[in-house]
């Protein structure tokens, strides 16, 4: 085994970057100690950084009762990836990708003849098997995230209308 596949992932990470890393992409809400045990941090550690995370707006923290649990903070995530579009990308560049997602959404709803993809799921008893069932189920999850990408792209133009020359230039 080569020393590079020996490194973990906490290697050169300070606890405060590491429970951050962690806190930053949980699924569901997650518990100090959980955060501490995957961040490889004392869970005192963890809850000063956490409550630092909460604080700057990056997490949700939900106590109830006795144990407050920490997810990410969906505003500040899509805030966060809409500059990072604006920041990285020219409007040309932000338009070409929103063709190529509105031409993906185009094709499923002519492949499958539906408008949504909750209909595209609700077509699954129109599926010829299994195959066609999984596929079908993989379009409708692939055209939601679509949606949300798409959204994020739009917005990410608009900032151009509204902060001319701030971002990238076309030229860049």
């Amino acid at each position: 085994m080569s020393d590079e596949s020996n490194r973990r992932w906490t290697d050169g990470l300070s606890a405060a970057e590491r429970v951050e890393a962690v806190a930053l992409t949980v699924s569901e809400p997650q518990t100090a100690n959980w955060i501490a045990s995957e961040a490889e941090v004392a869970h005192e550690t963890a809850s000063k950084y956490l409550s630092r995370l909460a604080d700057d707006g990056k997490l949700i923290a939900d106590t109830r009762g006795q144990q407050t649990t920490y997810e990410p903070d969906p505003i500040s995530q899509y805030l966060s990836e809409m500059r990072e579009l604006y920041e990285a990308h020219s409007p040309d560049q932000l338009a070409a990708s929103l063709e190529e997602m509105n031409d993906q959404i185009r094709s499923w709803k002519t492949e499958y003849d539906v408008e949504t993809p909750n209909e595209l799921r609700a077509s699954l008893r129109q599926a010829a098997d299994e195959k066609d069932q999984h596929e079908r189920r993989q379009a409708a999850r692939e055209w939601e995230h679509l949606e949300t990408r798409r959204r994020l792209v739009e917005d990410a133009l608009r900032l151009y209308d509204r902060f001319p020359g701030q971002g990238r230039s076309a030229s860049a």
